[in-house]
């Protein structure tokens, strides 16, 4: 059968990026770019990556307007973010011009290489930015597109020496089936999404079909979920701490600064040293290995290039002034709020002030009283309106609704209108030994140099 998208992908032309400005399509604008395509893209705001990838060469435009779309593209990607009835996509397909979805066109370009797809719930950003990373610093050459800002070459995307692709692979649209990698990570499977996936078994279908065009698959020993998804998957593999784990984790031990992880391969131990914190980012960087080792990665050089690894944006990204430390996270599930929280406490704060900015609201209301478990530990609790990521308020809840059931739970919790309003209120009262997380995955990004900023 003839595959439409691989095919216009040998034929550099070109192509417009509708919603350039998030990090999975300035990722895939920029390996588009360097493959020769001629690149143009639209986006409501410009930011960091669509003023770099004006540098490039890539026209931007702001706003959608038929217009910026009236001297045809060859075709066109969209972000799945868009909703119906974009001004660009109407006039592109009047004109019978070709629009593609983001997580096709990506999985098309993996199979043109040897390809390490990164999928799972949480940790997917995590584990392949410390793979890119990884690699990187080996001297492997590979190329990677991943769903967060990085420290390397290209910040989220970049073509490599054309043989080898990192890239994470993501499910919330449904175009993990896509994808057909040498090697299948998956993090951790829980049901989320649950604006495209009706049900628990939809979702585990989609990562089902996925798994089974995998060359081979690693999972985490003991994730029930992912152990059901990989059921008679026979070349499947796993990290865990029990005797038949393919890479066993015997140790932790965790500092202020960092990690150091203690692990078995075959009968061998080793180590390797990861300067973030965090149970949960000792197993992706063992999945992280385990991807550099299938591609030959001597176990003493990957030891090695995971100590420098310099982490991801919105990941545990820390900024300290006047002895209060600002750590925003892009945790927007309870399993990744606890997390964070979990790895706060690491750090011997004297009070954690926890502010969330909930994302979308039918997760909200899905997710409701995990929500509310998930903010345990906290000494004060803020709440920012829901990010609505284009979904109507009357597909859930919003945080009026959460604020009212942590209330029940936890005493005393703000609800604010605005930033601005938050930081009015709060910093006051912030004292020096102090962690305050900002965590979510809309708009509360600003936050974080907002607030240092205007600290006294």
């Amino acid at each position: 059968m003839a595959d439409p998208i691989g095919e216009r992908l040998l034929l550099p032309g070109r192509v417009h990026f509708i919603g350039i400005g998030g990090i999975g399509m300035a990722g895939l604008a920029r390996l588009l770019l360097q493959a020769g395509f001629k690149v143009s893209g639209s986006d409501h705001q410009s930011n960091r990556l669509t003023e770099s990838l004006a540098k490039e060469g890539v026209r931007i435009y702001h706003g959608h307007h038929p217009n910026h779309v009236r001297d045809l593209p060859d075709w066109a990607i969209r972000t799945p973010a868009l909703g119906e009835g974009n001004p660009e996509v109407d006039f592109l397909r009047a004109n019978q011009i070709p629009v593609m979805v983001r997580g096709q066109v990506l999985a098309a370009y993996s199979k043109q290489r040897c390809c390490i797809a990164v999928a799972g719930a949480h940790g997917k950003t995590t584990t392949s930015a410390m793979l890119a990373s990884l690699l990187y610093t080996a001297g492997n050459g590979a190329g990677y597109a991943v769903g967060g800002e990085t420290q390397l070459p290209g910040r989220v995307a970049d073509v490599g020496d054309g043989k080898t692709l990192v890239l994470e692979a993501d499910e919330s649209d449904g175009t993990l089936v896509y994808y057909r990698p040498e090697v299948g990570i998956l993090t951790h499977v829980e049901w989320d999404h649950v604006e495209r996936f009706r049900s628990e078994e939809a979702l585990l279908q989609c990562y089902r079909k996925f798994v089974q065009q995998c060359g081979e698959v690693w999972i985490r020993e003991g994730d029930m979920l992912a152990e059901k998804v990989c059921r008679d998957i026979s070349n499947l593999r796993r990290v865990g701490e029990s005797e038949k784990a393919d890479l066993r984790l015997m140790s932790i031990e965790q500092d202020a600064d960092g990690q150091r992880v203690c692990f078995q391969l075959e009968d061998y131990k080793h180590s390797f040293w990861i300067p973030i914190p965090g149970k949960h980012n000792a197993w992706n960087g063992l999945m992280a290995l385990a991807g550099a080792l299938y591609l030959g990665v001597p176990v003493s050089d990957a030891c090695d290039a995971l100590s420098l690894f310099k982490g991801v944006a919105r990941r545990f990204q820390k900024i300290e002034k006047n002895g209060r430390l600002f750590i925003q996270d892009y945790a927007h599930h309870p399993t990744e709020i606890r997390a964070v929280m979990a790895s706060a406490k690491a750090l011997d704060a004297k009070r954690i002030w926890l502010v969330f900015q909930p994302h979308r609201f039918s997760r909200t209301r899905h997710l409701l009283d995990d929500f509310v478990r998930s903010f345990a530990g906290a000494d004060r609790l803020a709440l920012l309106p829901v990010y609505a990521a284009s979904e109507l308020s009357s597909q859930g809840v919003g945080s009026e609704l959460l604020a009212e059931q942590c209330r029940e739970k936890y005493g005393k919790v703000d609800v604010f209108a605005d930033r601005a309003a938050l930081i009015q209120k709060w910093t006051p009262d912030l004292r020096k030994g102090d962690v305050v997380l900002i965590v979510g995955a809309g708009d509360i990004e600003a936050l974080q140099n907002e607030w240092v900023a205007a600290l006294p």
